[in-house]
């Protein structure tokens, strides 16, 4: 078990073994020459199994690429490399005779870090080594921002701290899942996705004649998704969205809106209009492709799109329980903390 800020957290095994197997493994949207999709006992494109997305690829573009939407090949073997080196890097011993951080210094969790394994491959889909998971807006960042504040921001603004009350913490923080299967958590903003083998990556997918049912290892969230095409308006708002989908071709089109306020964070600030769009297209036997679009008109100008390439788990590899702590038994001593420091106990 490794913990960290984000929650306690058991591993799917043998992930090294699927990285090698990553490794310049050619995408497109287009199904493998001379492979037929399976079809379900009800006719519906075979989706089911275990798939995970590990890769290096950020979600949004580094900026000094600008446009530009793929390396060549030759680039990506060096980012390939450069990251097998890094990992090999952070295999070694530790110095047993290094100094003591500095009075006041930031410690990090590099220790229980090193234990992750760092993702090497490229996404890679149409014959393109992506240079970023966000391809639209071109440039592979979001939009900027909107005149729009978020349920967190306005409750800044109304003076309530992130400590004043459960429902100022995070999602995170409250052990609830955030939005559906983004591929934001852990690579939103950073220069590469190496996260290593987080379960954020990991989901399973089950099929049957009116639901899709989609379990994320990240907070064992589960997604019961009707096949439909009205969603349930007069419900109310829900964790993760009241979810819709159809089937296209070979595609599951799956919609969803009607989220909580809550569902935002500070790295995609969102409104009670967002509404996301997903699309999962097998290409092979151990491959979909998963598209999505973000469209929230209240916070960004334009939609969000983005792709991602999704590898079927080698056999006899599988999910594991995600015990997320902060929730469980951390969150009352958050809490407690800062009353004792408001009323001046905490030096």
């Amino acid at each position: 078990m490794e913990k960290s800020g984000s929650g306690a957290r058991i591993y799917s095994t043998g992930i090294l073994s699927l990285l090698a197997s990553l490794i310049l493994q050619a995408n497109a949207h287009g199904a493998e020459p001379g492979w037929t999709v399976p079809r379900t006992e009800y006719g519906h494109p075979d989706l089911q199994g275990l798939w995970t997305n590990s890769t290096q690829t950020p979600f949004l573009r580094p900026r000094e690429l600008g446009t530009r939407q793929a390396y060549t090949e030759e680039e990506a073997l060096a980012l390939e490399r450069e990251a097998r080196e890094a990992e090999a890097r952070r295999a070694l011993p530790s110095d047993p005779n290094r100094a003591a951080p500095p009075a006041g210094g930031f410690i990090s969790q590099q220790s229980d870090e090193n234990f992750d394994i760092a993702p090497i491959g490229l996404v890679r889909i149409d014959g393109e080594y992506r240079t970023s998971i966000v391809i639209d807006p071109p440039d592979g960042r979001l939009p900027p921002r909107l005149d729009f504040k978020d349920v967190f921001e306005r409750w800044r603004d109304l003076g309530f701290g992130p400590s004043d009350g459960p429902e100022m913490r995070s999602i995170q923080d409250r052990c609830l899942a955030p939005l559906v299967q983004l591929p934001l958590l852990y690579t939103f903003g950073a220069v590469n996705a190496a996260d290593g083998d987080n379960p954020s990556r990991n989901i399973q997918i089950v099929q049957n004649e009116n639901y899709v049912v989609i379990l994320w290892e990240y907070f064992s969230a589960v997604r019961i998704v009707r096949l439909a095409e009205n969603h349930l308006d007069n419900f109310g708002r829900k964790w993760r969205g009241d979810s819709i989908a159809r089937y296209d071709g070979d595609s599951l089109v799956v919609h969803t809106r009607n989220f909580r306020p809550e569902q935002t964070n500070p790295f995609l600030r969102a409104s009670d209009r967002l509404e996301i769009t997903e699309t999962y297209t097998p290409v092979s036997p151990n491959e979909l492709v998963f598209r999505f679009t973000i469209s929230d008109p209240v916070a960004y100008p334009q939609p969000i799109t983005g792709e991602i390439s999704l590898q079927r788990m080698p056999p006899g590899h599988k999910l594991y329980e995600f015990a997320c702590h902060e929730g469980n038994y951390s969150f009352s001593s958050i809490l407690r903390a800062a009353r004792m420091e408001d009323a001046g106990l905490l030096q």
